[in-house]
């Protein structure tokens, strides 16, 4: 379960240009810069404490204090209107840290990454001190949906109250017309989402800024949200919490982590529980906590959790030992192998693109088991389909193969190789399916709901990339393979690049859906730079073969030429072989044939005529 903090959303882009305005260390230089001017321009207050901590030339370093404590030191300073203290706040959220404005920042990758792993299963529950909607606005953009939602047909659940935690927390899907799974997000330091305007805010009369923790004091008693900090308790109790972007003083989480490991340490002088724990069983507890640092060493506060963690569980750790649930900045080597930077740090999108990506090839390796539904699929017309898929997989993504543990193509599920916040992979898939002729940002097929889809189309491309002998260039690299691999020509599919097959032909060969394939347009807005004599069609699902002829028009509905796409089913071009061998060289044999494509149902002229 993550527990995400400021870290993951340092980096994210505020849509109206705002600088630094979801980073820590600048929202504490603005409060800091204005109660500095505002204990200046009050000048009968000598003796005010808070004077003294914020002018004094110890803490003109601002780093000296937290931001907590400067905001606890603005609703200690002097009220020059002696408003109440909520309006106090009313100026530090509005008009300082504009937190509302966190509401309009964009997702970074590592959101859109726990999204997509949210979308797979598995990740249902968030926990964040973050303001922001990223998380939220992440996983929407997954269904194609677009954030904020209205009604109940929202999968991602914003949870900040104890009436919505009652309303919430228990769903597991949507109870709209199209069943979606839920994403709970559980913000215990408030919601930017849910602050009225500032317009709003003064006409109403009802202020909301208490429901934003800020203070030290807030943080400490967590404003009297027994439902966040029980949630945290239990949660800490049962499931493996995994601290991201966390670093800084968070002082309600350390003081909870706390209380629970005293729990454990008193479950373990239990007579049931009698014994030690070694390092390695520590660790292993399905509760154990990890940490994802930035840094090549560990903060004060993330040292504290898992000290406690271990300490309380009655095992014996040196200060080395903690680290073996630590991801920290010297890992870069590991995740990022070939960053070039030389700074040993861990950046939260790396880190969770790396976990996704890991993932996803497990989980598709575990879709195509035997008992999987793209197996089952395959296997009713293609008796070896088990042991191709197993080759496909091999290849892309091998096992017990460190060089290879994010895939032999770790670039097909980076967000930094898409566009529209798109990973290339996902591109492919929506191209296939031919429906939409804009792939919508963040937009993310889940394999459990598409492992047939996916696993055809990385099946096809792997079989159109072998050479004559069969077999898979060894030295094929990202950037041959996405030059391959086109999906800007609508409607025709997934291009593949078969120049190697049909030496010397314009032909162009593309990968379709059935349902996209049945609803081919008569005419096909086309660029007169693409030379093209016949379009191949290799059609996912059962299909008859078929030949239809499209118009190609340029930008002015001008007819360019006339064109023939020949459809087949790609079942048909691997025939019933039965070994992986066999299915590979018939399926180029049928392929190569494609020009021979006639309609069984229509009898030939040399059936129709009689020899004299």
């Amino acid at each position: 379960m993550p527990f995400i903090g400021a870290g993951v959303s340092y980096e994210a882009k505020h849509r109206g240009g705002i600088t630094g305005l979801t980073k820590t260390n600048k929202m504490q230089n603005r409060v800091f810069e204005a109660l500095k001017e505002k204990c200046a321009s009050q000048k009968c207050c000598k003796s005010c404490v808070v004077k003294k901590e914020v002018c004094n030339e110890e803490s003109r370093d601002k780093h000296n204090i937290s931001f907590d404590k400067v905001c606890e030191l603005w609703e200690w300073s002097c009220s020059e209107n002696h408003q109440i203290e909520t309006c106090r706040r009313f100026e530090l959220i509005y008009d300082i840290l504009k937190i509302p404005e966190f509401a309009n920042v964009e997702p970074t990758d590592a959101h859109y990454y726990i999204a997509f792993l949210a979308r797979e299963g598995l990740i249902d529950e968030v926990i964040t001190t973050n303001y922001d909607t990223c998380m939220e606005q992440a996983y929407c953009n997954t269904f194609g949906l677009k954030y904020p939602l209205t009604g109940d047909d929202s999968p991602a659940l914003v949870i900040d109250t104890l009436s919505e935690y009652r309303d919430k927390a228990g769903r597991k899907f949507t109870s709209g017309p199209k069943p979606r799974r839920c994403l709970k997000v559980y913000k215990i330091n408030g919601c930017a989402g849910k602050l009225p305007s500032k317009q709003d805010h003064a006409q109403n009369g009802q202020c909301k800024c208490k429901s934003i923790l800020l203070t030290e004091r807030d943080l400490q008693h967590w404003r009297h949200r027994s439902w966040a900090r029980d949630l945290f308790r239990d949660r800490m109790r049962s499931r493996t919490l995994l601290f991201s972007g966390f670093g800084s003083d968070e002082p309600q989480v350390r003081f909870t982590v706390m209380q629970v490991c005293e729990e454990f340490a008193l479950q373990e002088q239990d007579s049931t529980q009698s014994g030690t724990n070694s390092n390695d069983e520590v660790w292993t507890k399905p509760n154990a906590p990890f940490i994802a640092a930035y840094e090549n060493e560990l903060t004060f506060s993330q040292t504290q959790i898992l000290h406690a963690f271990a300490h309380y569980s009655n095992a014996s750790i040196s200060p080395k030992d903690l680290n073996a649930n630590s991801f920290l900045g010297s890992d870069i080597e590991f995740f990022d192998s070939k960053d070039s930077s030389g700074t040993q740090v861990l950046e939260a999108d790396i880190f969770w693109k790396r976990v996704f990506q890991a993932a996803f090839w497990r989980l598709l390796r575990k879709e195509c088991r035997r008992d999987g539904a793209a197996a089952s699929f395959l296997s009713l017309s293609l008796p070896c389909a088990s042991a191709l898929m197993v080759e496909v997989l091999d290849w892309l993504a091998p096992e017990n193969n460190s060089g290879f543990s994010f895939g032999r193509f770790p670039e097909m599920l980076d967000l930094k190789e898409g566009e529209r916040r798109v990973i290339p992979l996902m591109r492919w898939v929506e191209r296939v399916r031919g429906i939409q002729p804009e792939v919508k940002e963040g937009l993310y097929s889940n394999l459990i709901e598409n492992s047939v889809l996916i696993m055809i189309v990385l099946m096809l491309i792997y079989l159109l990339l072998l050479n004559d002998s069969y077999e898979p260039n060894s030295d094929i690299t990202w950037q041959l393979l996405n030059n391959m691999i086109g999906d800007k020509d609508g409607p025709l599919g997934l291009y593949i690049d078969t120049s190697h097959i049909f030496s010397g032909a314009n032909i162009r060969l593309y990968i379709i859906h059935r349902d996209a394939a049945s609803y081919l347009p008569q005419r096909i807005l086309w660029s007169e730079d693409k030379k093209i004599s016949t379009a191949i069609q290799i059609v996912v699902g059962d299909w008859q073969a078929s030949t239809r002829r499209i118009w190609l028009v340029n930008k002015k509905n001008d007819d360019i030429k006339v064109v023939t796409v020949r459809q087949i089913s790609f079942l048909q071009l691997l025939g019933h072989a039965h070994n992986v061998r066999e299915a590979k060289k018939t399926f180029h044999d049928n392929l190569r044939k494609t020009f021979l494509l006639t309609d069984e149902g229509r009898r030939r002229v040399r059936l129709r005529t009689e020899s004299l």
